[in-house]
């Protein structure tokens, strides 16, 4: 673990106490590779100490976002039971302005979101913005297994798209479901081309194909 991020440790537990079990708290080393949690407390989302940095990680270290603010909040997140989170990360920065660490706050809101919308379905009420990673429709998915994640994402995109065999998708509608997911960085991940190459019954050379026409503009 950085020497910086030792003195986060007992915060870590604090929070947990102070908030309830309803709340994980979760400390990455992004000094490491993959950023690893090195800290745990109420493991709602099924993660535990040693955990890789998610989908949504990664896109800050790309984006460089921790650069212009110095957190992140009310975005949404999935743990691996299909729970509901509201999640917020703090940008833990050395004296010279890099991230060395994120400090993780999630939020069981899966009861409440449903009350919550249910009300202002009645009452005719909008919701007020949220302050969310730059990047469209971010959905955080707290999961190990790059598979899951990944075949959960195509699942949102066929649905979307009004699709549920993906043995059956035109060349077209594979190359939206390509987009949907470069949205959400998935592709960022190890080893995810081949995987929805799989998934969508299609070609690693046609994915990475897919993926230059997308990132061309040709999309």
């Amino acid at each position: 673990m950085h020497q910086l991020l030792e003195r986060y440790v007992p915060l870590v537990h604090f929070l947990a106490q102070a908030l309830g079990e309803n709340v994980e708290i979760a400390l990455h080393d992004m000094t490491l590779k993959d950023g690893p949690i090195v800290a745990l407390a109420n493991g709602l989302s099924g993660r535990e100490v040693g955990s890789t940095l998610t989908n949504l990680g990664k896109h800050i270290i790309e984006e460089k976002q921790y650069l212009k603010q110095d957190f992140v909040m009310n975005y949404k997140s999935l743990s691996q039971d299909g729970k509901l989170l509201r999640s917020s990360s703090y940008f833990i920065k050395d004296e010279n302005g890099e991230l060395i660490g994120m400090l993780c706050i999630n939020v069981n809101i899966s009861d409440y979101a449903y009350i919550n919308q249910a009300l202002q379905r009645i009452l005719g009420m909008s919701t007020e913005p949220e302050m969310e990673y730059e990047m469209e429709n971010p959905i955080e998915i707290l999961s190990n297994d790059l598979e899951t994640t990944i075949s959960q994402y195509c699942q949102e995109a066929l649905s979307d798209m009004g699709c549920f065999d993906s043995s059956r998708l035109t060349a077209k509608e594979k190359q939206r479901v390509v987009s949907y997911l470069n949205q959400k960085g998935v592709f960022q991940m190890k080893g995810a081309i081949h995987i929805v190459a799989n998934i969508i019954h299609s070609s690693t050379p046609t994915i990475y194909r897919y993926l230059q026409n997308i990132r061309g503009g040709s999309l």
